[in-house]
């Protein structure tokens, strides 16, 4: 199967940057990368990229936290019964400390779990077309275009700012 073609325009500023993203809001390229060497919330912004899914992660380990942590208070105090004055075999001021620890502990977990599989972390080694000044002093934007369109697009890049335009390596 062969791989869609794409072009990488290297941007000085974050204005050009932002202005490329505009203009290729127009549906036949898709834009598959942005690289920057600072986070830029407004790349996000231009872009309407979809919320993270990590949230999902921390709710579900903080959820299971709370049932693991309040779980094994209850079974710690129905196994070993420690009945003092008349209090309850099964204390609610204990597993609630236990619950809440066992919650931030778990979703802590849960929320590192998941921060490294959507982010598909480690990358063990960098993209070909990648460019180091990207992690420097520029901006990269990688661009996937149908065939018979480069021209159009790289004009299009250059027009909005990109100082240089080439080919992605497959």
């Amino acid at each position: 199967m062969a791989t869609q073609p794409a072009l990488v325009a290297v941007f000085a500023a974050v204005d050009e940057l932002l202005a490329a993203l505009d203009a290729l809001k127009t549906g036949r390229f898709t834009v598959h990368t942005v690289y920057s060497p600072v986070p830029l919330h407004e790349i996000g912004d231009v872009l309407d990229l979809p919320r993270s899914p990590v949230r999902f992660f921390t709710l579900t380990g903080g959820i299971l936290g709370i049932l693991a942590g309040m779980g094994l208070t209850v079974y710690t105090c129905l196994q070993w019964k420690f009945i003092v004055s008349g209090k309850p075999v099964i204390p609610w001021i204990p597993a609630v400390v236990v619950g809440f620890e066992f919650c931030i502990l778990i979703a802590i977990l849960f929320n590192l779990i998941g921060l490294l599989t959507q982010t598909r972390l480690p990358k063990l080694r960098r993209p070909e077309h990648y460019d180091p000044r990207f992690s420097r002093d520029r901006f990269g934007l990688l661009v996937l275009y149908p065939e018979g369109e480069r021209q159009t697009l790289s004009t299009m890049l250059r027009e909005c700012g990109a100082e240089e335009v080439h080919e992605a390596a497959a």
